[in-house]
């Protein structure tokens, strides 16, 4: 079996971040549209629900719910936002490897003595 060891292209580490970075604007536009689920489902019973009513109940719940979804995609894409960080740094690294130090160091073996039976 084979081994190969070599660092990840510019072009590599673009075609492997770009879902991610497609992910992330899925979820923000996801965020904004629950954001503005939430506020209406909050004018809505405002204006067509008495305080204490049942209706106003399920309202206030269906909101928190929304609130709840729009917190788990805004998490996911914070995350997905600090991998793509991560990597990208970790690309362009890449391009200041360098040698720090080269140990050349001597290693000196004792001559065998022959066995004395």
């Amino acid at each position: 079996m084979a081994a190969t060891v070599g660092c990840a292209s510019k072009n590599y580490v673009r075609q492997e971040t770009t879902p991610l970075i497609n992910k992330t604007n899925e979820l923000d536009d996801l965020t904004a549209k629950n954001t503005n689920a939430i506020k209406d489902v909050g004018r809505a019973r405002a204006s067509w629900h008495p305080a204490g009513n049942r209706q106003g109940r399920r309202s206030d719940q269906k909101a928190q719910a929304a609130s709840d979804q729009a917190g788990q995609a805004q998490t996911q894409a914070d995350n997905a936002v600090h991998r793509v960080d991560s990597l990208q740094n970790t690309v362009a690294n890449l391009d200041n490897y360098r040698v720090v130090t080269e140990d050349r160091s001597a290693v000196w073996f004792r001559q065998r003595q022959p066995d004395q039976s």
